[in-house]
């Protein structure tokens, strides 16, 4: 099925398979199981909300979802330079320093609107990117999705004792991408939403051992097919008189940076997967 999603996607111009995938998914997504933890998550999130608005904003969130997998077919469309008019890209100069010296860095962003596109954009940039992924378990599936992320150019590192391996790639002088908002059972205990919740914290470990930035990129979904990339500035990685920041600062500074990008816009956040501890969900 999804190779024949994919088939009909490809043939469309991104905007209507965008289109075209946002459909199909807000139809089928409250159809799932996962539409349950999806309203659960945003009851803990939003807890303003009253039902129906969070009936409203999650079908927004399967809408975005599927324009996501509509555009696998179109990422390297993306590309920067190659479409400026479904292209906005933002970066800040301290980040642009980084990547015009080919330095290796720790390039860091969450699930909201097409993540996908943070590896696009990067190797674009000329990045050397090695990026962190979870296989999926299924077989056939696995071999559909790599062979949609061949259009990104980055170097595809699977989750699976990934610390060693990225450490190898930073000292090698390639830089490092990681997707660090969703629950890790083994991290550390930090505030999401107001909420404690284990949290990764490889990107300032791998920070902190390696003397590399960790640079934040934010990608927004403008309309279908077109999108801004903002590369904000490194997280400092020094204070003022040359101590280190330790790694759970860090990770507690991006997960608010994380619960502000999702604040401006909720609907393009996928949030499928149980994100807080058991306990603070309704039995």
């Amino acid at each position: 099925m999804l190779y024949l999603f994919w088939l009909l996607t490809g043939v469309l111009k991104a905007e209507r398979a965008s289109v075209a995938g946002m459909r199909l998914m807000q139809w089928l997504g409250p159809k799932t199981h996962r539409h349950r933890t999806l309203l659960a998550n945003l009851e803990l999130a939003f807890p303003e909300l009253d039902e129906d608005e969070r009936e409203r904003l999650a079908r927004k969130i399967w809408g975005n979802f599927g324009s996501v997998l509509a555009e696998y077919p179109h990422l390297d469309r993306f590309a920067p330079g190659e479409s400026p008019a479904g292209f906005e890209l933002q970066i800040d100069p301290e980040s642009r320093v980084v990547i015009e010296s080919h330095r290796a860095a720790v390039y860091v962003s969450a699930h909201t609107a097409n993540w996908e596109l943070v590896g696009v954009t990067l190797t674009g940039l000329g990045v050397s990117l090695s990026v962190i992924y979870g296989p999926q378990s299924n077989p056939i599936l696995e071999q559909a999705i790599q062979k949609q992320r061949r259009r990104l150019g980055c170097r595809l590192v699977p989750k699976d004792q990934a610390m060693r391996r990225l450490v190898r790639e930073l000292r090698s002088g390639r830089s490092v991408g990681l997707l660090p908002d969703q629950r890790l059972d083994s991290g550390e205990s930090l505030p999401f939403f107001g909420l404690n919740t284990p949290t990764g914290t490889s990107p300032g470990r791998l920070a902190a051992r390696l003397h590399c930035p960790v640079i934040p990129v934010q990608v927004q979904r403008l309309q279908h097919g077109r999108y801004r990339v903002r590369i904000h500035a490194p997280l400092t990685d020094t204070r003022d008189d040359g101590s280190r920041r330790d790694a759970i600062e860090i990770s507690t500074e991006l997960n608010r940076l994380f619960e502000g990008w999702i604040r401006q816009h909720p609907e393009q956040w996928l949030c499928l997967k149980r994100r807080w501890p058991k306990a603070f969900y309704a039995p």
